[in-house]
């Protein structure tokens, strides 16, 4: 079974079809000033703009998928990502916690997080922070506005590239849920929690996932991160 991280192999496309979009113009450039002489007048202006739209088309692919990759990252192995080089971590806007940290999630709210942690916060999409321990628990918040569905529907939305299943209610209240829920990813089951709320059209969702621990010790360690946002 191949081990490569998703975002490698992503990143791996891109930049091949970067290089053959390089490849390509050069040719063009060349190609064009060889026979400048019988049509520059026509070629060139069209050449321009074909390069221009190129670009921009690979400028918003690009920006894209790293987007793309960005908000997948954390669900790979906590391995994975401790072999993440300097420029990946700053793209990916992850950061590693080097003692116990407590990390903010609103002004009154703060998770303590382990020393050697990783952590990632996006300021541009629904997934506003996610940490990464080293056990291979991964924590997810999301925060995003929504006027239709219920609380159940967006977090499938959420997971759709995961297809969740076996979502039980633990707990149910008209504006807030817990539940549980597993999916499979690389042949490997990963188990989860999710603690879901609803207020004025904004969802808020935090989720702990585990290919690890047993679901039952999962949901200790969940009850465990909760109990620190009540204090």
């Amino acid at each position: 079974m191949d081990n490569k991280p998703v975002w490698r192999t992503i990143l791996s496309v891109v930049l091949g079809l970067f290089a053959i979009f390089r490849i390509a113009t050069t040719c063009n450039k060349n190609s064009s000033s060889s026979n400048s002489s019988s049509y520059s007048s026509n070629y060139q202006p069209q050449s321009y703009q074909s390069v221009t739209s190129a670009i921009e088309e690979s400028k918003n692919n690009y920006r894209n998928n790293i987007q793309n990759i960005s908000n997948d990252i954390f669900y790979e192995s906590y391995d994975s990502i401790n072999k993440l080089g300097d420029s990946e971590m700053t793209i990916y806007h992850i950061k590693k916690v080097k003692k116990d940290t407590l990390l903010p999630l609103d002004l009154s709210a703060k998770l303590n997080v382990e020393a050697n942690s990783y952590i990632q916060k996006n300021y541009d999409d629904s997934l506003k922070l996610a940490v990464k321990l080293p056990d291979n628990t991964s924590i997810f918040m999301h925060s995003y506005e929504a006027k239709n569905g219920d609380v159940l529907d967006n977090l499938k939305a959420l997971k759709k590239k995961k297809s969740i299943q076996n979502i039980s209610l633990k707990l149910d209240q008209p504006n807030s849920k817990f539940v549980s829920y597993n999916y499979k990813q690389n042949g490997k089951k990963y188990n989860g929690y999710a603690l879901i709320s609803k207020e004025d059209g904004q969802y808020t969702s935090i989720e702990f996932e585990n290919n690890k621990l047993s679901k039952e010790e999962l949901e200790m360690k969940t009850f465990k991160f909760l109990a620190q946002l009540t204090k």
